[in-house]
């Protein structure tokens, strides 16, 4: 069965021509052929033909092997490029193939022609493939990052929306409910005595309900704020602002007889008091979960690589691994709200304004031993201080 191929012939002797489409022939091939001699004819066949093939002589008068390689690099085409000549010595041959020639073959041993032909035709075919593979590839790749950027972009944009919703359900709820809790606290304060114990115990629920929910609003509130209304990042020192967050907390402090002490805290570049809130909130945790002994917590820093790693330790409860994510989640409490105070938001926010710097928050404990709070700050280059 003979094979078609599209041979372009860079020669000046039509009887080496013939000779070279013999062997071809011979090798099973069905051949369409051009015979160019010139720069410009190759020019010329290259843009209007569909070629598997160039076979070129290493000299010609006016023209050569070499010259006639730069035009096909020159063209963008990748073809199977061999030299067939009579005159090449094992140095010229070297450079040839160097220079991006794929075979050379003495005019006086065309045995070798076919199976030089049909291993480069092989080749071209396997380089085609892989250039389609690795477009198929690019495009993939394109498109996959077109589907993220868009994703991204919706993510964004969601987050907003919610963010902003959270603002504005936060901040419009307070007011009604603010009336509601009002007027109940007035009933109680003229009807209380006036009343059987069961209204008497309604008006304590709905009393204790409305305070809940006030609560709530202002942490949802809180929560919200830290999208929307964050502060521009400015060079911050660590240690003022966990001297300000200790000063926030300085009566419950005071109560709890807790012992706090720190190394040097770094400046980092940061929403100075977004900062002081992950201070406090996790203190305030550490204090909160302590019971009856007075805690100890210790805050710390540690460099590594492009961030700097602030600890918040202490000697508290502890919390089982299993919980490790549940508790950066909003509204998530771990213990009854009778026993321990709080919505369970401050953990939530915290995490929320190290992602906003850029960084990771985390906890490793073991329940009875304490914990130890971690979260990063990143560091550009030349940002450190």
């Amino acid at each position: 069965m003979t094979k078609p191929l599209h041979i372009l012939i860079v020669e000046d002797s039509e009887d080496d021509t013939l000779l070279l489409l013999r062997e071809l022939k011979r090798g099973g091939y069905e051949l369409v052929s051009e015979r160019i001699e010139t720069p410009g004819s190759m020019k010329a066949a290259l843009e209007k033909g569909q070629w598997d093939l160039i076979i070129s002589d290493f000299v010609l008068p006016g023209f050569s092997g070499l010259a006639a390689l730069n035009i096909l690099k020159e063209s963008g085409q990748d073809l199977p490029f061999i030299i067939v000549s009579g005159n090449i010595g094992e140095d010229i041959a070297v450079g040839a193939m160097k220079a991006g020639a794929h075979d050379y073959i003495i005019k006086g041993n065309l045995t070798r022609l076919v199976p030089a032909v049909e291993r480069e035709l092989r080749e071209a075919d396997m380089r085609r493939e892989k250039r389609q593979a690795d477009e198929e590839l690019r495009r993939s790749h394109e498109e996959l990052e077109r589907k993220v950027e868009e994703r991204t972009a919706e993510l964004v944009r969601s987050n907003r929306e919610l963010e902003q919703f959270a603002y504005i359900a936060s901040h419009d709820l307070q007011e009604p409910l603010r009336m509601v809790s009002s007027y109940v606290q007035l009933i109680s304060k003229r009807y209380k005595d006036k009343l059987d114990n069961d209204a008497n115990e309604f008006i304590d629920y709905i009393v204790n309900g409305t305070n809940h929910m006030q609560t709530l609003l202002r942490d949802l509130l809180e929560y919200s704020r830290v999208g929307t209304k964050g502060k521009p990042f400015e060079l911050t020192d660590l240690n003022i602002s966990l001297k300000n967050a200790i000063s926030n907390l300085n009566k419950h402090i005071e109560e709890s007889r807790a012992e706090i002490s720190c190394g040097n805290l770094p400046g980092v570049y940061a929403d100075e008091t977004q900062i002081v809130q992950v201070f406090q909130n996790l203190i305030d945790n550490a204090i909160k979960f302590c019971g009856d002994k007075p805690p100890r917590i210790h805050i710390s820093s540690e460099w590594k690589k492009t961030e700097w790693v602030i600890s918040v330790s202490d000697n508290c409860m502890g919390i089982d691994p299993k919980h490790f994510d549940r508790i950066f989640e909003m509204f998530k409490r771990l213990h009854a709200g009778d026993k321990y105070p709080g919505t369970g938001i401050g953990l939530a926010v915290c995490k929320k304004i190290v992602e906003r710097h850029g960084g990771r928050i985390w906890v490793e404990s073991e329940p009875g031993k304490g914990s130890t709070f971690y979260f990063t700050m990143p560091v550009k280059t030349g940002e450190r201080q």
